[in-house]
């Protein structure tokens, strides 16, 4: 494979296939857009758009600079935040299979090789779903597929160089890790750029750094400050490596990952094996030619694939997956090539598996396409079915960035989850607006049906209710009063409280997130959580910020349960007027919730 030499041209009957695959896959693109936004990411990327604050996640660290910025300038022209977003997402769709050919072309693959390869890419179910949303996902990879098929192919060309480092400096702006996607294709194409003309790569890396440079300080201008905006990122690493990374002593182990990562990823099982193998064939294939396009594929793709293994969430792999799902397509291809002694038969078998991808995920779309999602349903029936005058209103907190959005001047205090515990009491109805994944629900329920898309996208907000709070917590004794900060509501407690939770299933959850004061964590105190008498946890905590999640037996014969929670040294505060009796203060309850397991 000499990268020096372009690929050879495209006949007349070629570009026929070519241009009549493209126009099938840029139309399919509208089946899958949708009708309104529906998961958590989207509602914070439209939060974006109208107020822009990485510290409020408004949208989530580091920002999303570039695609923030382009769908701003979209906005000019579209009458919804949301219609904008989407509208980048149906241009990225559009250009995805010419930006994998383009790629699949410049790895010197055959033409029939770079069609399958680049329609794989395409239909891929998740590819096909995210590219009808408004999230970033699919933008990122059609921009850094260019940048890496544009840096290829500036190995000859000092245009393409240029071109390539400028897409790739977009990429980074809209995703600082589709740096690991393009530094090997960048190395490559610099050591034979630098060998003509050092000034070129000087050149292309100041324009690279500068791109760079000016996206993420637009975000921290936007932000506020450095200061600011530097917390926010050091934060949300801070819980990707606490929670979703393989640091996580709670997350499965890396081997028990790897299917799900590497080979599950396709969001159908039958199809997904079907592919797997094809994958393994090109990669056994490749390693006894000795086949560099493959190499590459893996050096360009592989780092990413790797990282999202180690440090992504394990229960968003469809999304993330897009991230590497054209090293896949290609490897997929390329073993439907080696198992085909005549084009034929490869054409034959790549449209079988591409049509199949296509027929298994269309009726999936549907659904999405046509109708509301309940998380925009649930927060539309507060507006038509609460008096806020007369009743209180409990958001969990998975739905209050849709109630920020959408109605951004309703009153309402946060709760954690389904089974939320108000940590105030009301003398007014109270309802709750949650996501339900445990437990029945009551009062408006709105649902969308799973199916096939219960597999493709993220398995939340597929049922969200609008319900009465009827189940509620009575905080007995060592409580002081309820505090709040906009729609946060905390709790002191002292030394030692009493609270009884309400009647449920023998199985239950306990949940309590909480913070230890400042003061004690230098000789940190020993916190002690008993329930109906039966010591449910005595830790010493490492860190002042905790939650805890127990699954635990609920007093039997549908009687109340006692919650008992205490630390064996307080703090006192110093007094600030003479004559003030501070309160000695245990721990601060942010969050506390209590229900059914299942």
């Amino acid at each position: 494979m000499d990268l020096t030499v372009p690929p050879a041209p495209l006949t007349s009957r070629q570009h026929a296939i070519y241009w009549t695959v493209a126009a099938f896959s840029a139309v399919s693109r509208f089946a899958a857009m949708a009708r309104s936004m529906w998961d958590w990411d989207e509602a914070l990327f439209c939060l974006g758009m109208r107020s822009y604050d990485v510290t409020n996640h408004h949208p989530h660290p580091p920002g999303f600079p570039v695609f923030i910025a382009t769908a701003k300038a979209l906005r000019l022209i579209i009458p919804s935040d949301f219609r904008a977003l989407q509208a980048i997402n149906l241009v990225a769709g559009v250009l995805l299979f010419p930006a994998m050919f383009m790629l699949a072309r410049e790895l010197r693959m055959r033409f029939p090789t770079a069609v399958i390869g680049a329609a794989l890419c395409a239909f891929f179910p998740n590819v096909w779903f995210y590219g009808g949303t408004a999230f970033s996902d699919v933008p990122s990879i059609t921009l850094v597929v260019f940048a890496v098929a544009f840096l290829f192919r500036g190995c000859r060309d000092a245009k393409a160089y240029f071109v390539g480092s400028f897409l790739l400096a977009l990429a980074v702006g809209i995703r600082p890790q589709n740096l690991l996607i393009g530094v090997f294709p960048w190395a490559l194409a610099t050591r034979y750029r630098i060998r003509r003309s050092v000034r070129d790569v000087v050149l292309a890396a100041v324009i690279g750094v500068a791109l760079v440079a000016v996206a993420y300080g637009g975000a921290i201008h936007e932000t506020g400050t450095l200061a600011q905006y530097r917390t926010a990122v050091r934060e949300h690493s801070a819980y990707i490596t606490r929670v979703d990374s393989f640091r996580n002593p709670d997350r499965p182990p890396l081997w028990r990952l790897f299917d799900r990562f590497f080979f599950k990823q396709y969001q159908s099982p039958a199809l997904g094996t079907v592919t797997s193998l094809f994958v393994i064939v090109s990669l056994i294939g490749a390693i006894r030619a000795r086949d560099r396009s493959m190499l590459f594929n893996a050096l360009t793709f592989g780092p990413f694939a790797v990282m999202a293994w180690l440090m992504l969430d394990r229960y968003s792999v469809n999304r993330f997956s897009i991230g590497y799902a054209p090293m896949f397509a290609l490897f997929a291809a390329d073993g439907i090539a080696r198992l085909s002694r005549r084009v034929e038969i490869e054409s034959f078998v790549g449209a079988i598996l591409v049509g199949s991808f296509f027929l298994w995920t269309l009726p999936a779309l549907t659904p999405v396409r046509n109708e509301i999602s309940p998380s925009v349903l649930g927060v539309q029936a507060v507006r038509q079915h609460l008096d806020l005058r007369r009743q209180d209103l409990f958001v969990a907190f998975s739905m209050s960035p849709f109630l920020d959005y959408l109605e951004p001047h309703v009153p309402y205090k946060r709760v954690y989850d389904e089974r939320a515990m108000p940590l105030s009491a009301t003398n007014r109805p109270p309802y709750l607006l949650a996501e339900l994944e445990h437990t029945p629900g009551s009062g408006y329920i709105f649902r969308r049906p799973r199916g096939r898309l219960w597999n493709i996208a993220r398995r939340h907000y597929f049922e969200v209710a609008l319900e009465p709070l009827q189940r509620l917590p009575r905080f007995v004794s060592g409580w002081y009063p309820p505090e709040r900060t906009e729609v946060e509501e905390f709790r002191w407690m002292a030394g030692r409280s009493v609270t009884i939770l309400p009647p449920t299933t023998s199985d239950a959850k306990l949940r309590i997130q909480f913070d230890v004061p400042d003061e004690l964590m230098a000789a940190p105190p020993v916190v002690s959580i008993v329930l109906n008498g039966a010591v449910v946890d005595r830790f010493t905590p490492r860190e002042a910020h905790l939650a805890r999640e127990y699954g635990v037996k609920a007093a039997p014969g549908n009687v109340d349960n006692i919650l008992e929670m205490s630390v064996d040294r307080t703090s006192v505060p110093a007094r600030e007027h003479v004559g003030e009796d501070p309160r000695e203060l245990g721990l601060l309850v942010r969050y506390l919730s209590w229900g059914p397991l299942q």
